[in-house]
């Protein structure tokens, strides 16, 4: 699932449990429809590589410290990732 703009209200419900059980990949990106495809193709064929922005990756099971890290990160932190099972 990819998810591009913002919802009309604050929060939108969604079925971890169908999700993870469905094993659902779930991305978003702030900026412009258009730019994510584009970003997706430059990655895929190597001409821009992306890993020396990842600053931190958490392990899934820490991923309630993953995200209150995230909430509060270092100045230096760049891209906070969680590495899915």
């Amino acid at each position: 699932m990819i998810c591009i703009g913002l919802p009309s209200e604050g929060t939108v419900p969604i079925n971890i449990v169908a999700s993870l059980a469905k094993e659902v990949r779930i991305d978003t990106i702030f900026g412009y429809a258009h730019i994510y495809t584009r970003v997706l193709n430059l990655m895929g064929s190597g001409k821009i590589d992306v890993k020396p922005l990842i600053t931190e990756t958490w392990a899934f099971k820490g991923s309630i410290k993953a995200f209150e890290y995230a909430s509060n990160p270092r100045p230096t932190s760049i891209k906070v990732q969680l590495e899915l099972p």
